[in-house]
């Protein structure tokens, strides 16, 4: 695609190329001395059936000025060839900008923002990273391209690493490991797999643990409100491969201040950074007196999910039912079970996946967090008040977040209470505005994509991505001992 009149003003196909190849390349390099960008879309798709118009054979026809318009596009560009790679040479697509860093980033499967807030979150970083100037790689651990999320990513900017074009991922980090300066793994059970490979073939990278949330803490208080033993000794499982992989790493993110804390109280010398749930902040359009329903949102492969909707179906909306029967409760979320599937009525509705919330967001009051257990900033409670939509919600749902209840939230853990909070922000116009504006101004302040951009580029400078003194010593004496047993 080109403007008509700069098409003309460049005078168009040049003649010499006549009568093909070339051409259009050539238009290309003249688009460019013109001062404007050429852009190239991989996601386009032309079928194309070879040698139907000019044949295939080099030495006649249409197809021999494949050769000639060569050596002529050549000629005509030797200057800005001679700056040029050599064909085949793709050492500079693997080198950041100046200043900038080679960033690998592994999780478990490529992010899904509509599916899960960890999704949502690992998608935000990854842009902002790219954003802010870095090469980002992203490798998912099951290498599997599943359309459209690694377009979307891609079409970013953003290289994606996936089957056939790998089989493993060590043989990823084999080839390439020593082209970057950092290496994020993400989630215990991926990092814990990849974390040995990482050290031995990008020894020079500083390498980052995203808890993404603790997994211990969450399976300890599941172990607390089932009393399970096998989830308890689970538990403590999590917890010595989490502090394992914080003393191995160079570096942890945790998403609440929270969870800082608790890590700095047992690794005081570690390095414990708070990369909280991101998400857009696109704020209320829609007025208190033309709302109504509320709803929740959350994937159900998460436990800590179907646990708050049995506890809310079988608990607290019998109460609100009573002052509230003609509000529809939505429940949205992938892959709700038969128990939870088990429950809709005319008035509790599963939705299931929805690509698009923005219409649920737009018309509903309200939106319940009903959490017991779990770790980690709810990215639930982020979403709706991006949208400034109000949340009720339990204390441990509001963990670390630094919200305030009756200004920012409301926080009720026993059934009555929480209904009667549900009823009286349903009901309340004066105590819904004032929950919305402040809910719209805490996202932003905290997290929203400018706030985390802040964070990342700080994360990322060369005087916080410098490798420890201990680490610099390690490699040095591994570099000796290495040229020491050559023969």
């Amino acid at each position: 695609m080109i403007r008509k009149s700069l098409f003309q003003k460049l005078g168009g196909f040049d003649a010499k190329y006549e009568p093909a190849y070339y051409e259009d390349a050539d238009l290309s390099f003249k688009v460019r001395k013109a001062g404007y960008k050429v852009f190239y879309q991989p996601l386009s798709e032309i079928i194309h059936y070879e040698g139907m118009t000019g044949g295939t054979d080099l030495s006649t026809g249409t197809k021999k000025h494949q050769d000639i318009n060569r050596l002529t596009f050549a000629d005509t560009w030797a200057a800005e060839l001679v700056a040029k790679p050599v064909t085949g040479n793709f050492a500079f697509f693997n080198q950041a900008p100046p200043g900038q860093k080679n960033i690998l980033v592994i999780d478990h499967h490529l992010p899904m923002p509509g599916k899960d807030a960890g999704s949502l979150r690992m998608f935000h970083i990854l842009n902002i990273l790219h954003r802010l100037g870095h090469r980002v790689t992203f490798i998912p651990d099951n290498l599997a391209d599943i359309p459209p999320h690694a377009d979307e990513l891609q079409k970013r900017g953003i290289e994606v690493i996936y089957h056939p074009y790998i089989k493993k991922v060590r043989d990823y980090l084999v080839s390439h490991g020593s082209d970057f300066d950092a290496v994020i793994l993400s989630r215990c059970d991926f990092a814990r797999k990849h974390i040995k490979d990482v050290r031995l073939h990008a020894p020079q990278s500083r390498v980052i643990f995203d808890t993404v949330d603790l997994h211990f803490l969450r399976t300890d208080r599941e172990a607390q409100i089932t009393n399970d033993s096998q989830t308890r000794e689970n538990a403590r499982e999590k917890e010595k491969l989490e502090y394992d992989l914080i003393d191995q790493a160079d570096e942890t993110w945790v998403v609440s201040g929270v969870e800082q804390k608790l890590l700095l109280k047992a690794r005081p010398s570690k390095s414990i950074e708070v990369v909280p749930t991101i998400v857009d902040v696109p704020g209320s359009n829609t007025p208190f007196s033309l709302r109504r329903d509320f709803l929740f949102i959350g994937g159900f492969q998460h436990t800590p999910n179907i646990d708050a909707v049995l506890f809310f179906l079988e608990k607290i909306y019998p109460l609100v039912r009573e002052r509230l029967s003609d509000a529809k409760f939505y429940i949205i979320g992938d892959k709700a079970p038969p128990e939870v599937v088990a429950l809709a009525t005319d008035n509790v509705i599963v939705t299931g996946l929805q690509p698009d919330v923005w219409p649920f967001f737009e018309s509903v009051k309200l939106s319940v967090a009903p959490l017991r257990y779990g770790a980690g900033i709810k990215g639930k409670i982020n979403l709706s008040m991006g949208f400034g939509v109000p949340v009720v919600a339990t204390s441990l749902a509001v963990e670390g977040m630094a919200l305030i209840d009756h200004e920012d939230i409301l926080v009720a853990d026993e059934p009555e209470d929480f209904a009667r909070a549900l009823i009286e922000l349903y009901e309340s116009e004066e105590l819904w505005n004032r929950l919305s504006e402040n809910g719209i101004k805490k996202t932003k302040a905290h997290y929203s994509v400018s706030a985390v951009r802040k964070r990342l580029s700080r994360f990322f400078s060369d005087k916080h991505t410098k490798p420890p003194q201990g680490r610099k010593l390690k490699m040095l004496t591994a570099k000796i001992t290495s040229t020491q047993s050559k023969p």
